[in-house]
């Protein structure tokens, strides 16, 4: 089993792969927040919602069996 793939980011092939593009893609989302609106509050309640809901998301593909 390969840690990422080229293709990863569309489909992951599994659980570490889609931990890792969604932490990634929830960091390049707060920078993006931030330069918005410089609001630090809202930055932090984005990173963790993201963090929360990749997490959530990975454990129940998981349980599914979308990994295999």
């Amino acid at each position: 089993m390969d840690f990422i793939s080229w293709y990863d980011w569309i489909t992951p092939t599994n659980p570490l792969a889609s931990l890792f593009f969604g932490i990634l893609f929830t960091i390049i989302l707060g920078i993006t927040i931030w330069l918005e609106t410089k609001h630090f509050r809202t930055v932090i309640i984005l990173t963790v919602t993201g963090f929360v809901v990749t997490g959530v998301g990975v454990v129940i593909l998981n349980a599914i069996g979308y990994y295999v």
